[in-house]
């Protein structure tokens, strides 16, 4: 049996506990060149020692870049105060580059003014549409609605606080009184929106093929989401089946932007937006012989500009949607050749009569008369008996099917 003498394990556990202490000493400062590590390794016959390997694989390395100061950073481009600039301009109906928001009130950047349209023709107060004196009236934008920013004062107020509100937002500015019609909507506002939209790429061909991206959103600026879901689901439904990846922002999303930039000191940019207002369209009747209808001035704006077969993205991809069988979609792409005028009592060429042998069986010609003759608002009955005459008259003289 062993013996120790009790002084030398006295003397044993002094040293040990003096070198304890000195290592801590030495860890807590910053002067001197070597510190005490301990180290204790378990370690069992059985189990194989895995060495941690000599370098990282390449891809696994992370370099370490120098910092520098943050004076020296740079902006990032898309914190830049751009100008707006103005891609396609109709009353009511508007597509521009580089559109800010604070606040809830919309910026043009520009240091000219005075070359652009009027402010009223690409916005109102949202307010009722009403044919009252009064009524139009209200109607007018405010301030706090629109108004034009210069460089300079914008750069005062926004400095590099910008945040980018990446592709395509496609901007309602309408009241509730008319989005929960379909007649409305689709027939109306999105129609212009389309017809728009469409202007940009006069490639669309029969097929419905198109460069242009589906928008990212759209924002419903007087709306909320359950008034939109609610109203007329084939709103929604062709707005989801149409741009199934557009996130859809209501009157609540619209006042959290705003909250976000309340004191105006930051401010939301827009990089490209299509902005729809029908107050805007209604205020200057530019072509009030034709008709009285919110999409007019985009049509009419958009006459040199546009492919035949504008419509077709939205058709195709409806029909889809709903079911149908291609073949059946595909079907007036027998007309792609035909140059001949659907109006008036203009004679086809040669090459029109070729493509009406196949038309006229594989993808004949139908109007269909949805009436509304039973309903609160309706034609004077001698119009709408005049009406439904003439089109009768022109589907048997073109060879064409009326259904009514």
């Amino acid at each position: 049996m062993l013996r120790f003498n009790r002084s030398a394990i006295r003397a044993v556990i002094g040293l040990l506990a003096a070198l304890f202490l000195l290592s801590l000493l030495h860890e807590n400062s910053d002067s001197g060149s070597s510190s005490w590590r301990w180290s204790f390794t378990w370690s069992s016959p059985a189990v194989d020692q895995v060495q941690p390997p000599t370098s990282q694989p390449k891809d696994l390395q992370v370099p370490i870049a120098h910092q520098a100061s943050y004076a020296s950073i740079k902006a990032r481009p898309e914190d830049v105060l751009l100008p707006t600039k103005l891609v396609r301009h109709t009353q009511g109906w508007n597509i521009l580059d580089n559109v800010y928001m604070a606040n809830s009130t919309i910026y043009f950047l520009t240091d000219e003014p005075q070359k652009w349209p009027k402010l009223n023709l690409f916005t109102s107060s949202a307010h009722w549409l009403k044919w009252t004196a009064a009524d139009k009236k209200a109607r007018e934008p405010a301030e706090w609605d629109i108004a034009f920013i210069s460089p300079k004062e914008a750069k005062e107020r926004w400095g590099s606080r910008v945040m980018p509100v990446k592709d395509w937002t496609f901007y309602v500015n309408e009241p509730n009184q008319f989005l929960g019609h379909y007649y409305h909507w689709v027939g109306e506002t999105f129609f212009a929106i389309q017809r728009l939209y469409a202007s940009l790429d006069p490639q669309i061909d029969v097929h419905g093929h198109t460069r242009l991206p589906h928008p990212s959103r759209f924002i419903f600026r007087h709306v909320d989401y359950p008034e939109w879901i609610k109203w007329a689901p084939i709103n929604w439904r062709v707005i989801q089946t149409l741009f199934p990846s557009a996130a859809v922002e209501t009157s609540s999303q619209w006042e959290q932007r705003g909250n976000i930039t309340r004191d105006n000191r930051s401010v939301w940019r827009f990089d490209a937006m299509l902005m729809a207002d029908r107050g805007a369209a209604f205020r200057e009747q530019l072509h009030p012989g034709r008709n009285h209808r919110t999409a007019s001035s985009a049509w009419e704006g958009t006459l040199n500009s546009s492919s035949r077969f504008w419509w077709e993205p939205v058709r195709r991809g409806v029909l889809r949607a709903a079911g149908v069988d291609e073949e059946v979609v595909d079907r007036p792409a027998v007309w792609k050749d035909w140059k001949g005028a659907f109006i008036g009592e203009k004679k086809p060429s040669k090459g029109d009569l070729e493509v009406l042998k196949d038309a006229k069986t594989l993808a004949p010609v139908v109007i269909s008369y949805i009436s509304r003759q039973h309903g609160r608002r309706r034609m004077i009955e001698a119009d709408e008996a005049g009406f439904v005459k003439s089109v009768k008259e022109l589907a048997e003289r073109r060879k064409w099917k009326f259904n009514h």
